[in-house]
């Protein structure tokens, strides 16, 4: 953690209030504060600086301990099956169709959002941190967020990237319904397969933080969210993950829709580029005429991105959600002027 970005970016998690929280390092590098201790100016409450993550889970249902106990359990998976430093530094361009998705998804995203270098980013759920190290490398300020530390699965992950000198990016110990992050601080927030580990009330707690946490104009972008569907109503299937006792709940694409709107956001859907009716040139050749009537029509491919996110399936939910812009604030001559008019009119 940098000294600078505790009292610039970051919430008690105790009061809950913003920009409050000052470092003190006991141990650091060139990059960063290695160990550390965040005292809060306002309620006094300490929290640990640890291998450079700010440690700031506090009071953590039950759910959420054992699902991070969870993780550090199929990390243990991993390192088995021959996950190492090198494997993850290689994400997401590794032969594995999962892999094949999440690397369309984000340079779709790279090629489509307008990110410009210094905008801060939080990545939710952060994980392996692959896509906080991409973003960084790509010049954003960059903020990983999960509420597991563990190597291979979890923040202690992101060492693998920095200490190679490829990319710089802040880490912090945390849980996307209740962010330790400060109000109106971030450009964009991106969640790539977390919120689906919320249950529906915390779906909605975590789309209020999300737009707490963004600057009026900023954006949060969802993707590969599980689904549910008519073809599967269940959208999540348990017994893959039972062991690790993950939280995992699929949403209908309206459940995730209507919660980013009741937080606040203007919403529109991202067109899955992995799927074969939105690539270019379509894969086989009986798709050639159907996707070139549809395709080329906006309706069309509205009707189908409905289609296949509702009814048929086989695909995850994406959305960029916008946080409205403040109105721009009238100038004290522009009232003065207002109420001079209105006084000539009543006289």
């Amino acid at each position: 953690m940098k000294a600078e970005f505790a009292p610039e970016h970051l919430r008690c998690p105790v009061c809950r209030r913003d920009r409050t929280l000052s470092l003190h390092a006991d141990e650091s590098d060139p990059r960063e504060v290695r160990e550390g201790v965040l005292t809060c100016t306002a309620c006094g409450a300490e929290e640990p600086v640890h291998r450079g993550v700010a440690h700031l889970l506090v009071g953590a249902p039950d759910h959420i301990k054992r699902e991070a106990a969870g993780l550090e359990r199929f990390a243990e998976l991993m390192r088995d099956q021959g996950w190492d430093r090198e494997r993850v530094r290689q994400l997401p361009d590794i032969d594995d169709g999962y892999w094949y998705v999440q690397g369309a998804s984000i340079k779709q995203l790279l090629a489509t959002v307008p990110f410009s270098p210094g905008q801060s980013l939080l990545d939710v759920g952060s994980n392996t941190c692959w896509a906080s190290n991409i973003f960084a490398t790509h010049g954003l300020q960059v903020v990983a967020l999960d509420i597991a530390t563990a190597e291979l699965q979890g923040l202690y992950t992101a060492d693998y990237f920095i200490e190679d000198g490829t990319s710089y990016f802040e880490r912090v110990l945390g849980s996307m319904y209740d962010m330790p992050i400060a109000s109106d601080s971030l450009d964009y927030v991106y969640c790539c397969e977390v919120l689906h580990h919320n249950d529906s009330e915390s779906l909605r707690r975590t789309f209020r933080e999300c737009f707490r946490v963004l600057k009026p104009g900023g954006k949060l972008l969802v993707v590969n969210e599980t689904l549910k569907t008519k073809h599967d109503p269940v959208g999540v299937h348990a017994e893959a993950v039972a062991q690790f006792e993950g939280y995992e709940h699929a949403h209908w694409a309206l459940e995730y829709r209507g919660a980013a709107i009741g937080a606040g956001f203007s919403t529109r859907l991202i067109e899955p580029s992995y799927h074969w009716f939105f690539r270019t040139p379509p894969p086989r050749q009986w798709r050639k005429r159907l996707q070139h009537e549809l395709k080329t029509r906006s309706f069309g491919r509205r009707a189908y991105l409905m289609w296949i996110n509702h009814v048929a399936g086989g695909v995850a939910f994406g959305m960029i959600a916008t946080k409205p812009p403040r109105p721009a604030r009238r100038s004290a001559a522009r009232v003065l002027t207002g109420l001079r008019l209105r006084e000539a009119r009543s006289g």
